[in-house]
């Protein structure tokens, strides 16, 4: 059995942990290839005892790098190095230069039309996974474990021995998962719904759909900028002129949207996690929203997106807890929750308003588009706790992997350079001068990693200086290698 003590040296005298340490000492010799496969590693006792640490130190950093997928833990058997992984030190190539952002097609060291290439035009390296597909660092891609969660698989069970209909479900919903909805949003943020309030929808797009028909074409809406494009695909596709705002830190400012000429008959925000910047208004700013929208007779569409995965500070109600009735159109979504795969999602708006009339009539039209055994199975892990145990796995999954984000970062001196970070599943990246965010995104392609630019969502002219990377979909080990290519191209090391 390997005797892990001669090269993990843990220093005492600095603000890392003693378990952070052997982390990050255990995870980088497993990435570099100094351990192998199927490698057993000491006991938590012997290696404390190596260490001259606490168990506790070497139990704790076995957990996590067991939940990272590194190290394989079976009761009765020795905690090994776990199978799959691809070492960062396998392509041995040096980094791939990134083009200026000042170079041009026929400017010296330019590679044709703006492709960045090694020097001397020498073929672009493997990827570090190349043998299982690109690492996938792209925003909007959740994390889902390997098997559905057991309650979920239970409740789909059951679902699925309910007796077949002879008529579709009710347009608006199955009774028993808008009352679980209804009470979902009441108590994870704030809104006092109640059953009738709510619309089952099959994810966010559809929910888009319906309040743009209820509009009506030829509606303005005002859209965050930069902000989500498939929004206002949506919008446009069903006849909606888009206007974009442009969005500070904190998201989409009120004053801005009331200097919209001509007045913008909806609104379209994501308070609590503004895409893809990642700020979030201020509870004064979401009143002032709420007191211009009723004042003006602007809807509100509020997308309440990534709400469930608040990593610092304290969550703040959704706007919908602030209207007065009829001003907000509150939409959720299950997709990111769970799985995109099972499209089902929701909006709640007050009943009887006139906006609530208009969706109830054109979902009346249209149809439901949730299958029946999906609502059954839903209601179900709704009413058995099994989505809140759900989403507090994930959230602390989440967090892990922003962890390690920022550890990352960190050896580089680049945390400050990271933003949007205190809820969600993706940072922004701000680049060093001199380096475009077009040209990493496609250096960082030829190297086999998947990154989005800020300037993708943006319509409004902008600086193509910054990186949105997403550390939700990928395994934390496949993670980890994309983080590391992200930094050789960023700082060349």
């Amino acid at each position: 059995m390997l005797d892990a003590s001669i090269w993990i040296a843990l220093d005492r005298g600095t603000g890392e942990s003693l378990a952070a340490q052997l982390v990050r000492r255990l995870r980088d010799r497993i990435l570099s290839g100094d351990l192998a496969e199927g490698e057993a590693l000491p006991s938590s006792r012997a290696l404390a005892e190596s260490l001259g640490v606490a168990r506790s130190v070497v139990v704790r950093a076995y957990e996590q790098l067991g939940g990272e997928g590194y190290l394989d833990a079976r009761l009765g058997s020795a905690t090994r190095i776990a199978a799959g992984i691809v070492p960062a030190a396998m392509p041995v190539v040096p980094a791939v230069p990134v083009v200026p952002r000042t170079a041009t097609a026929a400017s010296p060291g330019a590679a044709g039309s703006g492709d960045p290439r090694p020097a001397g035009g020498a073929s672009r390296p493997a990827s570090p996974a190349a043998d299982r597909g690109p690492i996938d660092l792209r925003t909007g891609h959740p994390h889902t474990p390997p098997l559905p969660p057991e309650e979920w698989r239970r409740a789909l069970a059951v679902a699925a021995r309910e007796p077949l209909r002879s008529y579709a479900p009710p347009p608006l919903g199955e009774q028993r998962l808008r009352e679980q909805i209804a009470l979902h949003v009441r108590r994870s943020r704030g809104v006092p719904c109640a059953t009738e309030d709510v619309i089952v929808t099959s994810g966010t797009s559809d929910a888009l759909l319906l309040v743009s028909l209820a509009l009506g074409a030829g509606a303005r809406v005002a859209t965050e900028d930069p902000g989500y494009p498939e929004a206002s695909a949506v919008f446009e596709t069903a006849g909606l002129h888009v206007e974009p705002v442009p969005v500070g830190d904190r998201g989409l400012l009120p004053e801005l949207l009331s200097a919209v000429r001509p007045r913008a008959d909806a609104v379209l925000v994501t308070p609590s996690h503004q895409f893809p910047l990642g700020g979030r208004m201020t509870a004064a700013e979401r009143t002032a929203l709420v007191a211009l929208a009723a004042r003006t007779g602007t809807l509100i569409i509020e997308d309440d997106y990534d709400s469930e995965f608040r990593h610092l500070g304290a969550a703040l109600p959704a706007i919908a807890a602030l209207d007065p009735g009829g001003v907000v159109v509150h939409i959720g979504s299950l997709n990111k929750t769970l799985s995109p795969s099972l499209r089902c999602g929701y909006l709640v708006a007050t009943a009887g308003s006139p906006i609530h009339d208009r969706l109830t009539r054109t979902r009346t039209a249209l149809g439901p588009t949730v299958p029946l055994v999906t609502q059954s199975a839903l209601a179900a892990f709704f009413a058995s706790g099994g989505l809140r145990r759900y989403v507090a796995r994930t959230r602390r999954e989440y967090r892990h992997r922003r962890a390690l984000l920022l550890e990352r970062f960190a050896e580089h001196g680049l945390a400050d350079r990271l933003s949007g970070l205190d809820g969600g599943l993706h940072a922004v990246l701000a680049l060093p001068d001199g380096i475009g965010g077009t040209e990493a995104a496609a250096t960082l392609e030829s190297r086999g990693v998947l990154v989005e630019t800020v300037a993708q969502f943006a319509r409004l002219p902008r600086a193509d200086d910054a990186l949105a990377i997403g550390y939700g979909a990928e395994t934390a080990i496949r993670l980890d290698l994309g983080l590391r290519t992200v930094l050789e191209v960023v700082v060349g090391s």
